[in-house]
């Protein structure tokens, strides 16, 4: 990208705080403060760890898209020498393995050979059950995650990767690897290879292979055949069993019309996948209708050469099922009440509400467009294979979300390939990404746009990222950010996102240069962001010197490691005339905005505290090199007179968690005191913002905070006379 060119260009509203924009609203507006409270830098610096909470959400929202991929550093190479995260294995595929599992009677020796090598190889013909028997395997042998592999994953860098890198996978990890593509590579030298990494790792593999697969005899020993299958009824029955219940399952199987039907569409060979589809079918079916309909299992049963997800999807009976299955695959893990609320929605821009004579139906009742109690949301979850959960933290309430993670995404993209609805799916997207909720707006432009850019970008480009990247609205010109940086996991995308970028960088829209920032914030070319952004702070806009500062706000909450040379450039120019005063806003929002759990600290005394730190603050008492740059920092930031307002903000908000925190009251006493000595200037606004904290007109005052400010400060005085 290029720099911004020299024009500067007037003060423009709209960014940190809550939206303000209207884009086609028309009509004249007060102006706002470029400073001070009601000012966007004044909102940008006002809630402690906003930064940090949209990490977070962002992470969530991103495991969302990726569907059964795990976060971090947690990687697996395949052959050809591509990297790809690994894969957590579908809870759907646990769930029925140990609660509808037909033990054989050689599971026990299977069992202890896998206990002893670790590296187990399970051979035999289709239809035998090899997979769930890996699957029970590992969840007998496991403590941790459960990963599936890809299947043209390369196995000898698998075992270097467990050898060298053993600390990203935690120890009784557990590995499916079904029909690997190099199977018939697979020699002695390789196998002995894998088998010492899982061992140093702690870890388990189980590997499906059919007959005559192998072409090294000397693996024998790690092999284990499967020469019987369980009958396909008795699968059914087990099945019937988890879900219905044993009382409900007899009663069903007991009947001559589904045991008919049983027999006729499964027979007698072996069929453990068909037969627990089959079993899902069928109580789907009691569920919903209260009965069983052998030509509805008859169409299910022909249609299985297709696959399970299109079924499930296309068989979802009208719009407000499908709306709900929508809404939530976008807000997957968000709070019941707001996914509900996306879902009525969205049925209201899908549904036909115009006047029209509706005809009975088969039953001889007129449908209804709209009934709300038309179906409980246990038996609408149970329909959409969701289930509910807590919220974290002790929250009241419940959340909702797919069994499967790898159904969001796929529901999203079922809906706009398969259906001509794609103008009234951005349309809802444009009216969740303004959503008063923060997780709402983060899942929406995550988990709905991200995704749609990713599969149709030159439409969700030319309709949506363009004209909300130039458009008054921040939140909107957030979600153009979140979206392009999970489109940007595709090569071809991301090249097109830069030039599109290098254009909002480029432009003389403050707006357009304050969503580049926002992009650059997020890491999509981590090697250049912190430069850029710099460049940004010429433009004397406070807009963009606020987008800037959120940037790098992100940049140091995704990467606390990169706060460093966040802090060098930041000191470096704020030396400068022109970009001054961008940077020290930019190292205020920075501070007010990045926290760090402090039970994610190792050397912290994990007794009463409050939960979080300042980033910065933590830091800089932890790392010598931090200090210099950070202290004269924050002696720029109480000198700005322009900023004045929000440097006590943010050190008022330092002195609220340092009043309930006696380590962290500590690390406040050392840097008022690194500050003040040898800034006199500095020292006196430190003593008037400790003056405030305990004016007898404040409601909650902060006299242990303000007494060590007070006793640091009058010891340097002294010093000095």
């Amino acid at each position: 990208a290029g720099g911004p060119g020299d024009k500067a260009e007037p003060p423009a509203a709209g960014g940190g705080g809550p939206d303000q924009s209207s884009d086609s609203s028309g009509g004249n507006t007060p102006e706002q403060p470029t400073s001070g409270p009601g000012a966007e830098s004044y909102l940008a610096t006002a809630a402690l760890g906003v930064g940090t909470q949209r990490r977070g959400l962002l992470r969530d929202a991103v495991a969302n898209v990726e569907g059964d991929m795990v976060g971090g550093d947690k990687f697996v190479v395949l052959l050809g020498g591509q990297k790809r995260k690994l894969r957590v294995l579908s809870p759907l595929i646990v769930e029925r393995v140990r609660f509808a599992y037909c033990v054989p009677a050689d599971l026990p020796d299977v069992r202890d050979a896998l206990t002893r090598q670790r590296f187990l190889i399970l051979r035999g013909a289709e239809g035998h059950g090899k997979s769930a028997m890996a699957v029970r395997l590992l969840l007998g042998a496991c403590d941790g995650t459960l990963y599936h592999l890809d299947s043209d994953v390369d196995l000898a860098s698998l075992a270097e990767q467990l050898e060298n890198e053993g600390g990203t996978v935690e120890p009784g990890a557990g590995f499916l690897l079904d029909s690997p593509d190099d199977i018939a590579r697979l020699g002695r030298e390789t196998y002995d290879k894998v088998q010492g990494a899982l061992s140093q790792a702690g870890a388990w593999l189980v590997v499906t292979v059919r007959e005559g697969e192998l072409a090294d005899g000397e693996l024998l020993t790690g092999v284990r055949d499967l020469t019987t299958a369980p009958p396909p009824a008795d699968v059914v029955r087990a099945h019937l069993r988890w879900r219905l219940g044993e009382r409900a399952a007899e009663r069903l199987l007991g009947r001559d019309d589904v045991r008919d039907v049983v027999d006729e569409l499964l027979g007698a060979a072996p069929a453990c996948r068909q037969a627990g589809d089959l079993a899902a079918a069928l109580c789907e079916q009691y569920d919903l209708d209260g009965r069983i309909d052998p030509d509805r299992l008859r169409e299910h049963r022909a249609r299985w050469e297709a696959e399970d997800f299109e079924i499930w999807a296309e068989s979802l009976p009208d719009a407000a099922t499908r709306s709900f299955a929508l809404a939530l695959a976008v807000l997957n893990g968000c709070p019941q009440e707001d996914i509900a609320q996306a879902a009525r929605s969205l049925r209201g821009r899908l549904e036909d509400d115009g006047p029209y004579v509706r005809a009975p139906g088969p039953d001889g009742r007129v449908t209804r467009s709209k009934d709300l109690f038309e179906m409980p949301r246990r038996r609408l979850l149970r329909r959409l294979r969701a289930q509910e959960q807590d919220r974290p933290g002790g929250e009241p309430g419940r959340v909702l979300e797919y069994r499967d993670p790898d159904y969001a995404r796929r529901v999203v993209l079922h809906a706009w390939t398969q259906y001509e609805i794609q103008g009234e799916i951005l349309d809802w997207l444009d009216e969740l990404v303004v959503h008063p909720a923060e997780q709402v707006r983060v899942y929406a432009a995550v988990s709905g746009l991200g995704v749609l850019a990713a599969a149709s970008y030159g439409y969700v480009e030319r309709r949506v990222l363009k004209p909300w990247a130039r458009g008054e609205s921040a939140w909107r010109r957030m979600a153009v950010a979140y979206a392009l940086t999970v489109a940007g996991e595709d090569a071809w995308v991301r090249e097109k996102a830069a030039e599109l970028v290098n254009g909002w960088y480029a432009d003389e829209s403050p707006w357009g240069r304050a969503t580049a920032a926002r992009v650059l914030g997020l890491g999509l070319w981590p090697e250049r962001a912190v430069e850029e952004i710099a460049r940004l702070f010429k433009v004397v806009d406070a807009t963009v010197a606020v987008a800037a500062g959120c940037a790098l706000a992100d940049l140091v909450a995704f990467e606390p490691d990169r706060a460093g040379s966040v802090l060098a450039m930041l000191r470096a120019r704020a030396g400068e005339h022109r970009s001054g005063r961008a940077a020290v806003l930019a190292f205020l929002i920075v501070a007010a905005q990045v926290v760090v759990e402090t039970k994610d600290l190792e050397d912290v005394d994990q007794g009463a505290r409050v939960p979080e730190w300042p980033t910065l603050l933590h830091l800089a008492h932890r790392r010598h090199e931090l200090r210099d740059p950070f202290v004269r920092l924050w002696r720029a930031a109480l000198h700005e007179p322009d900023f004045h307002d929000e440097a006590e903000q943010v050190v008022g908000n330092w002195a609220k968690l340092a009043e309930r925190d006696s380590e962290l009251r500590e690390m406040f006493r050392l840097m008022v005191g690194a500050i003040a000595d040898g800034d006199v200037r500095a020292g006196r606004v430190l003593r008037m913002c400790a003056d405030s904290w305990i004016h007898p007109d404040r409601i909650v005052p902060l006299p242990l905070t303000a007494g060590i400010v007070h006793a640091t400060l009058d010891a340097i005085d002294l010093e000095r006379v």
